[in-house]
Parts: C-alpha cells; structure tokens; sequence
C-alpha cells in the first residue's frame, strides 16, 4: 500500500512556495539587500538562531524571488561552510558557480577573475554562506569585502561565538545587521507539517494519533527536519507492512532511529 506520493516534499532540500511563519525575516533580509538595487552596497547579515528553523530557507526563498523576478543581473550563491570551509575551496566554488574555468589554474588567480567578472559582469552581489562556524579562514570574504564594488554578505550559524572572535578589522567592515530566528511554536510546527502532509501524502494516511506524536517530538526537539523524517520514515515502515494507515506504533518505530539527536 503506497501512502507516500511525492516524497521529494519531505526532503530537506525542499523549498515550498510560501515560507510561513517567517514572513517578517524574510521581508527584514529582503530590506538589508535593498540598496543594491539602488547602485549602493547592501547590509551585511548575521543570521542566528537554533537548526531546523528556517534560516537558510529565508535565503534560498529570497534567492528564487531574485531570479524569477529579476530587478537586474545580480549574482546570488549560497556556500556551505560544512562543505567549502577554507578559502581556497570557497574560490574553486565561486568560479565555477560563475562559469570561470578552474583547472590549470592556481586560487590566487581565480581569486583576482572572480573579482573582476564579479565587478563588471553583475550589477551587484549576494553571497550567504551558510554554516560560517565551520569556516576555517576569512581572507577570502574580506577579499570581497574590500574589492567587490556592490554587494551583500549573508552569514548563517547557530552560534554567535565565532562571530564575536573575529578580528576587529574585519568585524568594522562588516558591520553585520543581526537577525535571530525564533523556533517555531507547538501550532507553527503543527501547521507547516500539516502542508506538508497535504503534498507528500494520499489523503487520510496518518491517525490522528500518530501525527500528533510527530508535532510533539518536532516542538521537543525544535527541529523541522525532525517532523519531515519522522513523516518518511514512519509511512515507509507502515508500507512495509502493508497498512493503509501510519499508525502511533510507525511513528515510534521511527523515532528509535532518532536517538542519536538532542536538541541543541
């Protein structure tokens, strides 16, 4: 018995059209970015807050609204510290999100094209790097810092403390306008897998019961990626038993493998 349609929805990578809940960061991020719209540098960001709450969903929400709806050629990438966590790899990365060929070719070379193309190909530049605690140098965002002509910088993390060690030269040319995100409340986390719910699943697929015990241990852990696994995984395990229903003994059966995360 199929219960799970459209299991891409529960993906973490998964964007949906509407992020609610976060309306009014994502409209403050929209306003920090504003002015180089305008022939003017933009705001640089700090945004804060616990995993599995959104942050880095504003930024991609963001990102798509600029490219569907374009005020103009502006680059917008989105680097993942866990991945690229040096400069040189941040460079590799850049160069060839921006179509620079990279072999044979040494960072500090592509350092200066990404600068160049950066400057006279876009008309402005907006770069979040996500998970900037895992970052293990900073020569290359001060690089952008000092030689892009407009542009953005956008620094996600679920800890301040790294921020607050950073030398104060670099710290003055930041100048970070702070965002904290909240978590979600027992009804926000309620709602969000509810419409989740309503894409990935036939309808009627959980007892009342079941879902209930998801939003719980989600609220619990605070985490969103926590609700959209339990979902997968308990409807996988109710398939594999042939039911029609992911019942309170699938959820549970889930949430053994979950074991391992604790709320932070």
């Amino acid at each position: 018995m199929q219960l799970l349609i459209n299991p891409g929805v529960l993906e973490n990578s998964y964007l949906p059209r509407l992020l609610p809940y976060r309306e009014n960061e994502s409209q403050y991020i929209a306003e920090c970015i504003k002015p180089l719209f305008m022939k003017r540098n933009g705001k640089n960001i700090l945004l804060t807050g616990s995993p599995g709450i959104g942050k880095t969903a504003c930024v991609r929400f963001i990102f798509r609204k600029l490219i569907e709806e374009p005020p103009g050629n502006y680059a917008t990438m989105l680097v993942n510290c866990w991945k690229y966590d040096n400069s040189n790899r941040i460079i590799f990365y850049i160069a060839e999100q921006i179509g620079i060929r990279t072999s044979e070719r040494y960072p500090e070379e592509l350092a200066d094209l990404i600068i160049r193309k950066l400057n006279n190909n876009y008309d402005g530049v907006i770069i979040a790097f996500d998970e900037i605690d895992k970052l293990k140098d900073w020569n290359f965002i001060y690089r952008i810092l000092e030689d892009v002509k407009y542009k953005s910088i956008i620094l996600i993390t679920n800890t301040t403390e790294p921020i607050a060690k950073l030398d104060a030269r670099l710290l003055s040319r930041l100048l970070l306008e702070r965002v904290h995100f909240r978590n979600y409340n027992f009804e926000e986390i309620r709602g969000i897998l509810r419409e989740r719910e309503s894409y990935a699943f036939k309808p009627n697929s959980f007892e009342y019961d079941a879902f209930e015990s998801i939003i719980k241990k989600t609220f619990e852990l605070g985490d969103l990626r926590v609700g959209l696994f339990l979902m997968r995984s308990a409807a996988e395990i109710a398939e594999a038993r042939g039911s029609e229903k992911i019942e309170v003994q699938d959820v549970e059966k889930a949430a053994g493998k979950l074991e391992f995360i604790k709320p932070e």
